[in-house]
């Protein structure tokens, strides 16, 4: 099981004004999932830290730093 240490996205989706709706739209990713993440509930599959990282174009292990498995 993932041990999910901490993440930046909440900060880093409103720095640049998105709602969770608007980067579910953008990414594909289900906006349920999104606010398990910033909740730390869920650990990101790859596709999904790509994704959200191309959406708002921040590096993968800037959203989602020390993270382990």
């Amino acid at each position: 099981m993932a041990v999910i240490r901490s993440n930046n996205l909440r900060e880093i989706r409103k720095q640049k004004g998105l709602s969770q709706l608007e980067l579910s739209r953008k990414t594909g990713v289900p906006g349920n999932v999104i606010s398990n993440l910033e909740n730390y509930k869920v650990y990101p599959y790859p596709n999904w830290k790509r994704k959200l990282a191309e959406a708002l174009e921040t590096p993968e292990d800037e959203l989602f730093p020390n993270n382990e498995f």
